[in-house]
């Protein structure tokens, strides 16, 4: 069924009429910019030079720029290694470390884990948040490191009738009664901390963990290989991952934000305002019509790496976009990012339209007012706060998705 449907969709959007768009809501305006790949001229929009908050679509310029910047074949290195007497975890920034990669290693160590006079990790510094605004302890605002696993979260919970338990365990207790996803404050420590366990699940007791910022590798006991370059990227698009983009970010570009090689690339693009790699910063601003042009300038760019548009997620099918645009004609002609933050959200990507070739297409709704009253918030705001938000957030997507219906619509006639 699987490999059926994507062909049954795509006859169903050449056989059935369109359905009618989803009803829009217009008290939320929607900035849009459509350019067809491959010519300068032909495309329309609406707004398309307001500034607005990209939110994750800004990962789409992350992406562009680590492959371009990047080896597509490159893989993170996570080694388990013995120096003397000590075994020494060592990390190198590998964003897609995660649990079952650590008890791998562990694993693969088998006996040479015995006998170790002491356990180092390195490196281990941590830098960040992704952003200083956002709350400390949310599991998609980690601080960063190049020693962590599982994105430097973890479970915890904190029941009504009291007592706390985290997983794994040694995590600070949550906060606020309830069960949720936290962010690590140390996540080089977490992974030495779970490596521990894992030793001790196999009968090995490790001394405690001792902290190095380098470490030296005599003797390699096991390695984890991280996928490559180009299926990181295209995971932190699909799962839209904040220390994901950060951490590739930093890794090739070695800067904190893409600036500098937006400059240099695209520097007709000065409309496009950013200070991190995820877009997790109510600071960042694009306008539709700068971002559509950066979508169709790099469509079909040249180079080793897999083409932008089959990096991104399919319309009614996977990914961001699972839900939404699920019935013909857009269901698997939309391939885009959304972002989302309170009061800003945005869709980035392509549209395929029969006969009429490939499209770029940029639409974001923004209200700076609400967004300005809520950042006086943070980091703690009040519940209703973010009801209110959230309402905001449906109705805006709710406007975007009528967007996109009618563009689709104007270019297929």
């Amino acid at each position: 069924m699987r490999f059926l449907l994507p062909l049954f969709l795509m006859l169903a959007g050449c056989a059935a009429p369109a359905p009618p768009p989803p009803q829009t809501t217009g008290d939320i305006p929607v900035s849009f910019d459509v350019v067809p790949v491959g010519r300068p001229s032909g495309g329309f929009g609406d707004a398309s030079d307001r500034p607005v908050l990209p939110a994750s679509t800004l990962k789409i310029i992350t992406a562009t720029a680590v492959l371009v910047e990047g080896d597509p074949h490159r893989r993170f290195l996570t080694r388990l290694c013995r120096t003397g007497g000590d075994l020494v975890l060592i990390g190198e920034s590998d964003p897609a470390l995660d649990v079952e990669d650590l008890l791998a290693l562990a694993l693969a160590a088998d006996r040479d884990l015995s006998g170790a006079q002491r356990f180092l990790y390195a490196p281990d510094g941590v830098f960040g948040p992704v952003h200083e605004s956002q709350p400390a302890t949310a599991a998609y605002n980690p601080v960063l490191a190049g020693l962590m696993v599982a994105e430097g979260a973890y479970r915890g919970s904190r029941p009504h009738a009291g007592g706390a338990w985290t997983v794994p365990a040694g995590a600070p207790f949550p906060p606020d009664v309830g069960t949720d996803w936290y962010a690590h404050p140390d996540p080089p420590r977490q992974a030495a901390d779970l490596l521990r366990g894992y030793a001790l699940g196999l009968g090995v007791a490790l001394p405690e963990p001792q902290p190095a910022s380098a470490a030296a590798c005599e003797r390699e006991l096991a390695r984890h290989r991280s996928d490559p370059l180009s299926a990181l990227v295209r995971e932190m698009l699909w799962t839209s991952s904040n220390p994901m983009a950060e951490l590739l970010g930093r890794a090739v570009l070695d800067k904190k934000n893409p600036t500098d090689w937006l400059a240099r690339r695209h520097p007709g693009l000065a409309d496009i305002k950013v200070g991190n790699f995820s877009g997790l910063d109510p600071q960042a601003r694009v306008t539709a019509r700068a971002m559509a042009r950066f979508l169709a300038a790099e469509a079909l760019a040249s180079g080793d790496g897999p083409k932008l548009p089959a990096l991104l997620t399919p319309a009614g099918w996977d990914g961001g976009l699972k839900n939404r645009f699920k019935e013909p004609p857009l269901a698997l002609s939309l391939w885009a990012k959304t972002g989302t933050m309170h009061y800003g959200v945005g869709l980035a990507g392509y549209l395929l339209v029969p006969g009429k070739g490939l499209h770029a297409i940029a639409a974001y709704a923004f209200d700076a007012e609400k967004r300005a009253a809520y950042d006086a918030l943070l980091p703690d705001p009040n519940p209703e706060a973010e009801e209110r938000a959230k309402a905001w957030i449906r109705r805006a997507r709710n406007a975007i998705d009528g967007k996109i219906h009618e563009v689709f619509q104007r270019l297929s006639g």
